[in-house]
This record gives structure tokens, sequence and C-alpha cells, in this order.
């Protein structure tokens, strides 16, 4: 049974996540404030949902030091915040897929299970890739480079084990989101390039391997 972490300072939109994501199947761990959450944090969560404007720590902190710490566990944030600014900071402190209010149950939990069904995906391939000293586990989701562990957070590693499965291979940004993100999930036109930029922050020597192809896409060139 898979563990939710719902993270709301609001009792009613807990009650009506809970409700809906048992229906499906799901146990749940509730938090109530940002303090709350990283007291909550354990290796048998699978997914956190986790709200924007909260009391204490807000949820981008949240996110940050869950990253900070190494931890893969996917996040999708639910917020009334409806800018386009507010998306892409949630992509750049490390979410996985952002979701507003008011919000569509059915929606959210179909958004849910597309997370979870890749995860498990990707881990029954148990694959490892290797170009030079960079490297990846599919199964553990862990990247080394050099032989130090990168931490990158689960859609960052997910769109660098497609490059990596797919070298010389140019694809375009709809491209990417459609294979690294389900059809039916809303992001900005950014996404790619915020996800990618981060990436190529953490490969160091390395970040020159993810081409942009101007005006076509992306793709991983390694230069062995």
């Amino acid at each position: 049974m898979k563990n939710i972490l719902i993270v709301d300072d609001e009792p009613d939109i807990r009650e009506i996540l809970r409700y809906n994501l048992e229906k499906e199947g799901f146990a749940i761990t509730e938090a109530v404030d940002g303090n709350d959450v990283l007291d909550k944090l354990s290796k048998d969560l699978d997914l956190a949902i986790l709200d924007i404007m909260m009391p204490g720590k807000d949820g981008y902190e949240v996110c940050r030091k869950i990253r900070e710490q190494g931890n893969t566990l996917p996040i999708v944030f639910l917020t009334a915040m409806d800018r386009e600014f507010d998306e892409v900071r949630c992509l750049e402190v490390g979410g996985d897929d952002y979701i507003r209010k008011p919000f569509s149950p059915r929606m959210l939990i179909a958004r849910v299970n597309a997370i979870l069904r890749r995860i498990d995906q990707i881990n029954s391939k148990g694959t490892s890739i290797s170009f030079g000293d960079l490297g990846i586990n599919t199964s553990t989701y862990i990247a080394k480079l050099d032989g130090e562990e990168l931490h990158l957070p689960r859609k960052e590693f997910e769109l660098l084990a497609f490059f990596m499965s797919h070298p010389n291979i140019i694809f375009s940004r709809d491209g990417l989101l459609s294979l690294i993100w389900e059809e039916d999930v809303f992001v900005v036109d950014r996404t790619i390039g915020v996800h990618i930029n981060r990436i190529r922050s953490k490969l160091g020597s390395y970040k020159n391997w993810i081409e942009t192809v101007k005006g076509v896409g992306y793709r991983f060139r390694p230069k062995l």
C-alpha cells in the first residue's frame, strides 16, 4: 500500500484529500504545516502533496530542505497561487508537479497515479547506465559523477536517465514533455529549460554533454 503525505494547514482540504485518496487504496499521513512535515518524513512515504502558503515554513522552504537532505520523495504542490512564476518556482526548488486550487479530486488522483506508475516502471528496469565518470542506476535512483553522488530531484533524475538512455538523439521540448510528464499534466513552456539548467549546474565539467540544438530541442552528447 502506497503511503501519501498530505501537508496543508486547512483541515477541510486535508479531509477532502484523505477521503478521496483512501478510497483509491492509499495509506495517508498528515502534516499541518511546514515544521510538522519535516518531523514526519520517513522512508516509508511514497509521495507528498504539499501546500505552499502555510504558517511557519512555507512549501517552497519545505521542498528545498527535503531536497537538500538528498531525499527524492516525489512532491506535488497543491496551491491557490496561479501565476506562471509560482509554477516555475515550484519546479526550481525540486517539485515534481503543480496543481491549482480549486482542484478536481479525480484529476489529482490521476496525476498521483501517473507519478507512482512511472516510478514503478523505472524501478522495475534496474538499469545501470554510464558514460565516462557519469553513471546512473534507475533501480536505486542514484546518479554519480566522479564517484560522488548527485542530489537530483526525481524529475531531474528521470530526465537525465532518459537522455543517457538515448544518446545523440535530438528531442524537442514538446517531445520531452510528453515523454517525461503525462500528457494530461499541464506544465509551462519553461519547464524543460528549468530542469535542464538545474541538471547542467550539477554536472560541472560535464554540463556541455546536454546540448541545446537551436530551434529544435536538446540532445545528450557525451564527449568521451
